[in-house]
């Protein structure tokens, strides 16, 4: 196990800044994902940390040494794509054991690393079979074993699951979490898919255009956001966001027909716009004679998520458990559970507390 520091790292190419002084301290042993849309960063940010990238400032310390301008072979680190990377020609076991034996390792050194490895990811059985005879699953853990196999002190996984079905996707999230939690490794996982950074991590670390928004746990970082991008990034469905107006003596939201919000923070009354955000489970509806109409039903099975058009391109979706069902075109009223409700500031995105 091994304790990864970032310390204000920035990377350039040309004229263009992708990474913007971005400092994150990763913790022995712990799960660490990189969350953000395409384009973000932090698939660069994981090559910087793995040596296929060099940064144009800041440093990078693993185990309390500097490994800035260290070649990626001596870092330590087994690097697991989301192409998998396996030579066609050979078995799992040959894979696995490809680099010890470039590395002239002992025979019996190679051959109880590469058991042990196989016995941990299940993959006994499998040993002498090719790639092409493999699942998608399967092939991704003879690629996990191969870095295990290597003896890395840090795993970093970029994307690795985005080739596979949905679910394969569940079943490799689970081995994921079983692995991390057998060997104690400390891993870097980058994703695009909040479901994945929920389920899996200790720690999210969610970038927006090369900058860290926020940093935490997966549950503090869903109850607490501190910005509107945050808040709408994890969740699924993910957070609905309405337009309030403070107008000196009230909060409303016009496009709910003026609701009144009668809680909320002081601060608000130095603002005139606001953004209110509220989750699909705390929007209620109810039949009306009149008000807004329900546009859209997805059906789940246990939940169905109804959508209720406010305004051209804008819906508000709120989430049922089918206990109380209602039909698509049904008038309905709706109200927010304003216990649960989050302020922000319209022009920065900040949260408002």
């Amino acid at each position: 196990m091994s304790e990864v520091i970032l310390n204000e790292i920035k990377k350039d190419f040309g004229k263009s800044t992708v990474i913007k002084d971005v400092s994150i301290k990763i913790k022995e042993g712990e799960f660490c994902v990189f969350v953000g849309p395409s384009g973000c960063g932090k698939s660069t940010l994981l090559r910087i940390i793995a040596g296929l990238e060099t940064p144009t400032s800041g440093s990078i310390l693993i185990n309390s040494i500097e490994v800035t301008k260290v070649d990626p072979a001596n870092r330590g680190i087994g690097m697991v794509f989301q192409n998998y990377a396996l030579y066609p020609h050979m078995s799992v076991e040959e894979n696995m054991s490809f680099g010890l034996r470039m590395n002239n390792a002992p025979k019996n050194e190679i051959n109880k690393k590469v058991r042990e490895a196989a016995k941990i990811l299940q993959l006994t059985e499998l040993m002498k079979r090719k790639p092409a005879s493999l699942s998608g699953g399967q092939r991704q853990r003879v690629a996990i074993g191969r870095a295990i196999v290597k003896g890395s002190k840090v795993f970093l996984f970029d994307e690795p699951l985005s080739n596979l079905d949905a679910e394969l996707r569940v079943e490799m999230r689970i081995e994921l979490t079983r692995l991390h939690k057998e060997l104690g490794a400390t891993i870097i996982y980058v994703t695009h898919d909040q479901t994945e950074a929920m389920t899996m991590a200790d720690k999210i670390v969610v970038l927006r255009d090369g900058c860290v928004e926020q940093i935490g746990e997966p549950l503090k970082l869903y109850s607490n956001p501190e910005n509107k991008f945050v808040a709408g990034f994890l969740g699924s469905p993910s957070m609905n966001f309405l337009d309030a107006k403070f107008d000196g003596n009230d909060l409303k939201i016009p496009s709910l027909d003026n609701f009144k919000i009668n809680k909320f923070p002081s601060l608000i009354k130095k603002k005139s716009k606001i953004i209110i955000g509220v989750r699909p489970q705390d929007v209620l509806l109810k039949k009306s004679t009149k008000g807004k109409k329900i546009d859209f039903i997805e059906n789940l099975g246990n939940l169905s998520f109804y959508h209720t058009r406010l305004a051209k391109d804008n819906y508000l979706i709120s989430e049922s458990n089918n206990k109380k069902s209602l039909p698509k075109g049904e008038t309905i009223q709706v109200t927010l559970n304003e216990k649960t409700l989050y302020f922000f500031d319209q022009n920065s995105g900040r949260r408002i507390r």
